[in-house]
């Protein structure tokens, strides 16, 4: 509870660096932040084409959609645990001040992203209501679970992105493990294939340990099957976002005081 209080007393500062964060990122960029929405429009576009066209998938109808409901919240995950990686240590000046909350870092980071998330949504809306007009395809009410949705990723991103940058602060090589991990967590998360697919009841059970799976999947339950996610992943998003949190600011608050030294 020490840590929320935190957090919320400097929410105004963590706004600050969270608009310098977005800022700095498109500082000479033609489109600005309009890459936020470029970048998954030519993500649907190239997907679109490889698979309706070069390697079609007939076993999902709609592959398109189906794919792009799942990477949408992977991409914010993955990236946000990767950038966090250097969080702290690309910020040495701020650490080293006495009343600087370094745990802002870290929050920031899945901030920003979490900016970029909501700003490619609009192209999933507009993809679903061209398939709508295409295809037999309907809205639902389940899509205004959207933002609970969200509220629980982003508290379970943060987690673990408090995690990690505390720990790449002691220990250098986990930014390359992560890295690595995040590619192999790719393949292990029904993203690029459904989980009805995956015959072997163990298999189910051993993707349901990937934390990001019933995340992928709800999104996929809203926006691509039009109803609300399933009991059994509902709980295991709420059971992975608690563990998250209270491991995250744990793990943090325990390597607090190295953290400037090991700069």
């Amino acid at each position: 509870m020490d840590e929320l209080r935190t957090l919320y007393r400097y929410r105004q500062l963590i706004a600050a660096l969270t608009s310098r964060d977005l800022k700095a990122r498109y500082r000479g960029s033609v489109l600005g932040f309009f890459w936020s929405l470029a970048n998954p429009l030519m993500l649907l576009t190239v997907y679109t084409l490889v698979f309706t066209r070069f390697f079609p998938r007939h076993d999902i109808s709609l592959y398109p959609l189906f794919l792009f409901a799942g990477i949408l919240p992977w991409s914010f995950f993955s990236a946000a645990v990767l950038e966090s990686t250097n969080a702290i240590s690309g910020n040495a000046g701020l650490i080293k001040k006495v009343m600087f909350p370094a745990e802002a870092l870290p929050i920031v980071v899945v901030l920003s992203h979490l900016v970029h998330f909501v700003l490619a949504l609009p192209v999933l809306l507009v993809a679903m209501a061209w398939f709508a007009l295409r295809h037999e395809f309907i809205f639902t009410p389940a899509i205004f679970l959207t933002p609970v949705l969200m509220l629980f990723q982003t508290v379970f991103v943060a987690g673990v992105a408090l995690i990690v940058s505390s720990a790449c602060v002691l220990f250098r090589d986990l930014r390359d493990l992560v890295a690595n991990m995040m590619q192999l967590a790719f393949f292990l998360t029904p993203i690029i294939y459904s989980m009805t697919a995956v015959d072997s009841q163990w298999m189910r059970a051993l993707l349901h340990l990937n934390p990001m799976t019933p995340f992928v999947l709800a999104y996929q339950d809203i926006f691509y099957f039009g109803h609300m996610p399933g009991t059994w992943n509902a709980g295991l998003i709420v059971v992975y976002t608690l563990v998250s949190s209270v491991l995250g600011f744990g793990v943090f608050e325990r390597l607090r005081d190295t953290l400037a030294e090991a700069i």
